[in-house]
């Protein structure tokens, strides 16, 4: 069986292009990468603000900054630090003194740390230099961390020597909203948010890659080793995201010959005639290649919408987790979730008895008459006792809105029914100085509902926003008076919701997404 290194080198590359540890001399100019480095670099001189990068996992933060601080010029001091575990002042003024390569009294109090670091920054200013600080994983930071962080740069900078270039997820916006006094009406900080890739982006950043690894040194117009069916597939799982698209354009390059190896093996163990072995071996390749170029998949996703209805509706976990069904894309392994994939695989409570009919989209019209001719026998061993009240219309089955929530005890566990207009009003009315806790968000409408019926007895809200110009559907848990008490709550989820990724919001923040989408 070949190696990755020589699949490698019989494809002219010199090392995997897609892994993380391949050098990159330069930086992708696609997706807003060289306007947001550009954008950093005129911040960190002109602004006094804090700066926020932001970004979903993978989306490339922590290249942008390893390239900031490449292209750092001569009058900058550029040190970098990681935020995990910082949690009290102490500890972050500790990695201060590492990143700034000073002596680190470990005796000295809080306030003795903090003015020699302010007596540093004044010699560097004297110099006519300045200091700039990454942190990386910002959003880590404990809340008092944070708050020393944020004045050191908004209150005791006088000269505008220190910036700060933090580095995280969406959450560092709602703590930096929280954490940071306004100026003149005005907030001190600016997010540079890194989008995801479009689909003549992901084709050029894969281009990019391997072109890092001698690609195109003998021929720069060589053939990209992906098709463009290939290419549309990569886009499409990996939602445009670099860090995804490195992970399965190399999973599909490295494993092209690996398949074929492995399949042909047990033949040369069998004693058959070389014709036989030669025309089994033939088959196998027209099947292998098939499957790459999606020939395969397409064959069978016409199979399965020929499938004669009724098809069983799926389980609440399926329609949350996006697992592939007859009615779904069968290329993608991935949920549309946004927010904790691992979700608890427990049996979840049953919906009520209502359930409407299952919808099969894209069945030929053979089918459908099929279906007809056999539902009474299929009625009758799946319809429900006399007493089981009627299905309701199967456009868009109605969501139980949840009962409103305090801020210390659960709701009430037979919410009223509400659209979803209705809940974003409800939502609306909570007073905008307090905190929620954000559980997830997802494309889908309908995985939605589900999860809200699913766990009717919580105290949810629900509510349609906007992301990348796309309906974006968000859940939250709750409305507290303080961020500690939203913290409080969001530790204390158990279950299904306990499985999540919770991060605490600002209902303000909530307030504006609405009325972005609106």
């Amino acid at each position: 069986m070949s190696t990755i290194s020589e699949t490698l080198t019989e494809l002219g590359l010199s090392a995997n292009p897609f892994s993380k540890d391949t050098p990159l001399d330069s930086l992708f100019p696609g997706g807003m990468r060289r306007a947001s480095l550009d954008q950093l670099q005129l911040l960190s001189r002109e602004s006094g603000d804090i700066i926020a990068l932001i970004g979903a996992d993978g989306s490339g933060k922590s290249t942008l900054a390893d390239f900031y601080a490449r292209r750092s010029d001569r009058d900058q001091i550029v040190a970098r630090t990681r935020a995990s575990m910082l949690t009290t002042p102490a500890q972050l003024l500790q990695e201060m003194f590492k990143a700034f390569v000073l002596d680190f009294p470990p005796q000295a109090s809080l306030n003795e740390l903090k003015a020699r670091l302010l007596a540093y920054f004044n010699a560097v200013q004297e110099k006519s230099r300045s200091i700039v600080l990454i942190v990386d994983d910002a959003h880590e930071l404990g809340d008092d961390a944070f708050s020393l962080l944020t004045k050191l740069v908004l209150a005791d900078n006088p000269s505008n020597t220190f910036h700060l270039i933090l580095v995280g997820q969406s959450a560092l916006l709602d703590m930096l909203d929280y954490t940071c006094p306004q100026k003149h009406g005005q907030n001190q900080f600016t997010s540079v948010r890194l989008p995801e890739f479009s689909l003549e982006e992901t084709r050029n950043y894969l281009r990019y890659r391997l072109n890092a690894v001698g690609f195109n040194e003998q021929d720069p117009a060589r053939p990209l080793l992906f098709s463009n069916r290939q290419v549309e597939k990569i886009h499409k799982l990996s939602d445009g995201v670099p860090g995804q698209i490195n992970a399965i354009a190399s999973e599909m390059l490295l494993t092209r010959g690996a398949g074929l190896h492995t399949l042909l093996e047990p033949l040369q163990s069998l004693e058959i005639p070389p014709k036989y072995a030669y025309a089994a071996g033939g088959l196998v390749v027209v099947l292998l290649l098939a499957f790459l170029v999606g020939g395969a998949e397409e064959e069978l996703e016409v199979a399965q919408r020929q499938i004669v209805v009724p098809i069983p509706a799926r389980s609440n976990d399926e329609v949350l987790l996006g697992v592939a069904t007859p009615a779904q894309d069968s290329n993608s392994p991935f949920a549309d979730v946004a927010v904790a994939p691992n979700v608890d695989s427990q049996p979840a409570p049953q919906p009520p008895a209502e359930e409407p009919a299952v919808e099969v989209p894209e069945v030929n019209d053979v089918a459908v008459v099929s279906a007809q001719t056999s539902a009474p026998a299929t009625q009758a061993a799946t319809t429900p006792p006399a007493s089981t009240p009627a299905a309701v219309e199967p456009e868009t089955p109605a969501a139980p809105a949840p009962a409103a929530p305090i801020a210390s005890s659960p709701a009430p566990s037979s919410p009223a029914p509400a659209a979803i207009a209705g809940q974003g009003r409800q939502v609306l009315a909570l007073p905008g100085n307090q905190y929620t806790v954000q559980l997830l968000g997802a494309a889908s409408r309908a995985n939605v509902e589900a999860f809200v019926q699913r766990n009717a007895s919580a105290p949810l809200y629900w509510f349609e926003s906007e992301n990348q110009g796309r309906p974006w559907y968000v859940v939250i848990y709750g409305s507290y008076a303080s961020r500690a008490a939203a913290q409080s709550a969001a530790n204390g989820l158990v279950g299904e919701l306990g499985s999540l990724q919770p991060w605490i919001r600002s209902l303000a923040a909530v307030h504006r997404d609405i009325d972005t989408s609106n």
